[in-house]
């Protein structure tokens, strides 16, 4: 029995030993870096299965302080800062949704100061969901340098597991949006635009059916932002086809994609279609059980959209049970529809 003790005791004195090298003679470090893992591979699924957005964005707002706290030990915790940064900006991007639609009620009513009121307002709010989303940006490229060596937008990789894939296009997202939102608060936060170059570039390391559609539909959308960047390509094609795939993965971010793409253009047909093939998915459609939250987000922008059409054609957001239907289309209206609602 002693020398069995004896034996254990050489076991664990190893272990401890490899895990102080391991974190450059800093267990600390070492302890920290652990307990990310930890809430990498226990906490961040359930979020991810779950569907509450909202939930989703307060929890990024509360927690990515104290996850980030854990770099004064010694861990690395940029690939969860990524995550927790980009949910905290969309509770900063669902503010200045709501000031956007209190501006165009106002105009809507001929009420000036209202208006500008609320303008200022949403551009406050978009730049801080800008300033968030750069972080998150900023925290994705430091980690997948570093840790892959590599460069964004010029070399790929093979990943490690789905975690970090996962990760890796959501900072390519974050990326856009940061630019997106930076401009509607007048390039206050000073967002790089090569962003969406690299974006565009680095979204082609990813598997496109593996991932829902999202990786082409992402291209897509740049392709049809930036000047010259759709010569011999079809982004509304790519996007269609990206569509298909995210409706039988039960992820619909393509269907998100293609209606801010629509709506940045400008293109109110598309801009319809879009928020239509989105409500009226094919029976049996089921969310994906393992990334709820990503098909969950998707619903959210189809929603905002919409309701930024229903202020300003009708005044009000979108009624409960109209999303997919518009305010000038009587035939549709009068079926199944309470007037309560629409008065």
């Amino acid at each position: 029995m002693g020398g069995f003790r004896q034996l254990r005791l050489g076991f664990v004195s190893v272990i401890l030993g490899s895990s102080v090298l391991l974190s450059a003679c800093d267990p600390i470090a070492f302890i920290s870096n652990q307990s990310l893992r930890f809430v990498e591979r226990n906490l961040v699924p359930p979020l991810l299965r779950d569907n509450d957005v909202l939930m989703a964005c307060k929890s990024g707002v509360a927690l990515a302080p104290l996850i980030v706290a854990t770099e004064n030990i010694g861990a690395d915790a940029n690939q969860l800062g990524t995550l927790l940064y980009t949910t905290a900006g969309l509770c900063a991007e669902v503010d200045a949704t709501e000031a956007e639609l209190r501006y165009l009620r106002a105009a809507r009513a001929g009420n000036v100061e209202e208006a500008q009121d609320a303008r200022i307002q949403q551009k406050r709010f978009a730049e801080l969901a800008a300033r968030r989303q750069l972080i998150s940006y900023q925290r994705f490229v430091t980690y997948y340098e570093k840790r892959y060596d590599i460069k964004i937008g010029e070399q790929c990789t093979d990943f490690h597991k789905d975690f970090d894939e996962f990760v890796y296009m959501l900072g390519l997202i974050t990326g856009l949006q940061a630019v997106l939102n930076d401009i509607v608060a007048g390039q206050t936060v000073g967002v790089p635009l090569d962003i969406a170059a690299k974006a565009e570039r680095a979204f082609s390391c990813l598997d496109n059916k593996k991932w829902w559609g999202v990786p082409l539909a992402a291209r897509a959308v740049v392709w049809n932002v930036l000047p010259g960047a759709d010569e011999g390509k079809d982004p509304w094609g790519a996007m269609n086809a990206s569509m298909a795939i995210g409706e039988a993965a039960g992820v619909r971010l393509p269907f998100a994609m293609y209606a801010l793409s629509a709506s940045g253009k400008d293109d109110q047909v598309r801009l319809r279609d879009a928020i239509r093939r989105f409500a009226d998915v094919k029976q049996g459609f089921k969310q994906n059980p393992d990334y709820r939250l990503a098909d969950s987000m998707a619903g959210l922008i189809i929603t905002t959209l919409s309701d930024r059409l229903w202020t300003e054609g009708a005044g009000t957001r979108t009624p409960l049970g109209m999303l997919g239907k518009f305010w000038d289309e009587k035939a549709e209206r009068a079926e199944g529809v309470d007037i309560s609602d629409l008065l």
